[in-house]
């Protein structure tokens, strides 16, 4: 097998355990985000945890892309959703209302 082809497969290989990670960190955060709750040495200890496992994840897709990706650390209360008003069915009284 050719050498560019050994270094593909490796890639391929690396993409697929970036995205298993990230399978990892979201079944992790859903099965302590009711605990963290109610403690806040957990939720900062989480936190850590996740923060090593999104730098660990940005060094491999540096890797794999061959370039620098720039992530810029953002501080703040999250927005509330927006959905556009077409983009759900309005109920009214349990009854969906057809607004065509």
């Amino acid at each position: 097998m050719k050498l560019v082809h050994k270094e593909w497969e490796a890639r391929i290989e690396l993409i697929r355990s970036i995205a298993r990670s990230q399978q990892a960190v979201a079944r992790i955060l859903d099965s302590v985000a009711d605990v963290s709750e109610h403690s806040p040495e957990m939720a900062k200890s989480i936190r850590d945890n996740i923060a090593s496992l999104t730098a660990m994840q940005l060094t491999m897709a540096e890797t794999v892309a061959e370039m620098r990706i720039k992530m810029r650390r953002r501080k703040g209360d999250p927005a509330k959703p927006w959905l556009k008003s077409d983009a759900y069915i309005p109920v009214s009284n349990g009854i969906a209302i057809d607004r065509r």
